[in-house]
């Protein structure tokens, strides 16, 4: 968006001029969405709450730590410039003091509900949270059957657009009557209003989710699997839910089941986004241990266990997740072609994450990055990444291929890949369980 703002810019201020609003609209809701993914960011910087449940203040001043602690980070610094820039063109609209005034109220507004939401997020338990996540899949999944429907595309097209919050700004800016400025400002100002009450109660509640979490619930729930790692298997998959990058592989899920439903469906469309779903969780892969602290750590050794049963355990949780995701598109697999598109599915599924699995132990071994509950993580540097991604992307892609070849030695193919994933996986985890055991002091120290 960076490289494209100049551009969106000019043309906003040409539209402005002339009466139009819609560059301007994309701009504002742009910067607000960019908003939303900065303050889910992880930052070292940042002060967390731990640190924050030692200051004697009341929750006003609490509060306003938080926010000015966002500016620790040059992240926070290079939006907040962009945010100023996207002022300009409002200088050109007919009410150029209205229309900044309404833009830096729907900035704070979005501020404010970001971190509404994320402290929403620490107070509701894990269960509340998958199922607000499954209800806005399923009314994303709704909307995007009604968008593909032409008989109801306008009316959800006009209803979309009298929602839109940058309508508000641009309103103001462009206003005729008293009454298009009082609506805007208003309804801004009411928004202001509910996401400050929420903030003032939900806020102070996560700073002691933390340390008033009962410990008897936790013992209750650790043995529901059985077996020698089954509570450390429940431990890692609880854990990997409360990280939002594990929720963004919803977005391909989406859009295949919508396309299912329509005439553009193809049997290789579920199994593209197998495929992506699992690449999208490149920051879970390749860092199992970010949700880890020395202590626990130290307690791994002390169990003791085997750093390849350790890092099992961790694979195992996170797959489990990611079944979760995937359970859908292996459903319109079935759907379109049966049992045969249904196997052709899992093995997809099997041996690409398999494939990020083997590559991300070693990365996590290696190159641990701390990771906070909620908050998304910073991912590894650019040539680990894409080098995950590829080798991760490369068995799956591989069966998809195959697939779509009319030779007679496509089964032996597919056969070949998924031995050679299988042994793949089981050569990474040994070699990466055994650098973890001669690795751990390093790695605690990374993560405190």
């Amino acid at each position: 968006m960076a490289l494209s703002l100049p551009a969106l810019l000019s043309n906003a201020s040409e539209e402005l001029a002339g009466g139009q609003t819609r560059s301007m609209q994309q701009v504002l809701i742009g910067l607000c969405l960019v908003w939303l993914a900065v303050l889910a960011e992880g930052r070292d910087g940042s002060v967390t709450s731990e640190r924050l449940r030692r200051f004697p203040l009341d929750v006003p001043s609490l509060i306003a730590i938080r926010v000015l602690s966002l500016w620790l980070s040059p992240i926070v610094w290079m939006v907040t410039i962009a945010s100023l820039l996207s002022l300009l063109p409002f200088l050109y609209a007919r009410h150029p003091l209205l229309g900044i005034l309404a833009a830096l109220f729907l900035y704070a507004v979005t501020l404010g509900l970001g971190m509404s939401a994320s402290a929403l997020r620490v107070v509701c338990s894990t269960g509340a949270a998958v199922a607000v996540a499954a209800a806005l899949g399923i009314a994303a999944v709704l909307v995007g059957l009604a968008l593909v429907q032409h008989e109801w595309a306008a009316y959800l097209r006009a209803g979309l657009v009298m929602i839109n919050p940058a309508a508000l700004a641009t309103t103001a800016a462009m206003a005729t009557t008293p009454v298009d400025v009082a609506w805007p400002l208003g309804t801004l100002a009411l928004a202001g209003a509910a996401v400050w009450r929420v903030l003032l109660w939900a806020f102070p509640r996560s700073l002691e989710a933390g340390a008033t979490r009962s410990s008897v619930r936790r013992s209750r729930r650790a043995a529901w699997l059985p077996g020698r790692l089954g509570p450390l298997i429940r431990k890692e998959h609880r854990a990997v839910l409360r990280m939002p990058e594990l929720w963004m592989g919803l977005l391909p899920v989406v859009v295949a089941v919508v396309y299912s439903f329509t005439a553009l469906a193809s049997p290789t469309l579920p199994l593209l986004a197998v495929a992506l779903t699992c690449a999208l969780n490149l920051n879970l892969t390749s860092n199992s241990f970010g949700l880890d602290r020395p202590a626990a750590l130290t307690r791994y050794l002390i169990l003791p266990i085997r750093g390849r049963d350790l890092l099992l355990a961790k694979n195992v949780g996170l797959a489990g997740a990611l079944a979760m995701q995937v359970a859908p598109l292996l459903a319109v697999a079935a759907w379109q072609g049966g049992g045969g598109e249904l196997v052709g599915a899992l093995v997809v599924t099997g041996v690409s994450l398999l494939g990020h699995l083997a590559w991300g132990n070693i990365v996590s071994v290696f190159e641990p990055r701390r990771a906070e509950p909620y908050r998304f993580v910073q991912g590894p540097d650019p040539v680990t990444a894409l080098i995950n991604m590829a080798l991760g992307a490369a068995p799956g892609m591989g069966v998809i291929v195959s697939r779509l070849s009319a030779s007679p030695l496509v089964p032996v193919g597919i056969a070949a890949i998924v031995l050679g994933t299988i042994a793949w996986y089981y050569g990474s985890l040994r070699y990466a369980g055994a650098s973890f055991e001669r690795r751990v002091e390093i790695i605690s120290r990374r993560l405190a």
